[in-house]
């Protein structure tokens, strides 16, 4: 596992963990909170999963893009994510790679009859 900015641990496999951590409560004392697995839910055929971005926020993240931060090396810039059995719900660091990306007037083109 692979720790990620704001303490969420990226495993190969796709889990996302946020670990044990302590809080301060409103009158006093501080509250416990337990680590836990985050639930991923589909979005476009790959998984994705809700980060805390600060206090009482959230936002979407695509648990590929988390598996290929951690384990890939850094892309260069503009590069875009790319599956090589293009199957989105397998996220192992072996199916992933980075690509640049494909200018819209070229993929006109190859699509056109």
């Amino acid at each position: 596992m692979l720790r990620r900015p704001g303490g969420y641990e990226v495993s190969s496999l796709g889990r996302v963990r946020r670990p044990a951590f302590e809080a301060p409560r409103r009158r006093g004392g501080t509250q416990h909170y337990g680590a836990f697995v985050l639930k991923a839910y589909l979005r476009n055929g790959g998984p994705v999963v809700q980060l805390r971005v600060e206090r009482g926020r959230h936002r979407a993240v695509r648990v590929a893009r988390l598996v290929a931060e951690a384990f890939l090396p850094r892309p260069p810039a503009g590069a875009v994510l790319a599956f090589h059995d293009g199957n989105r719900g397998n996220v192992h660091p072996t199916n992933l790679h980075w690509v640049s990306p494909v200018p819209e007037t070229l993929l006109l083109r190859l699509l056109s009859p």
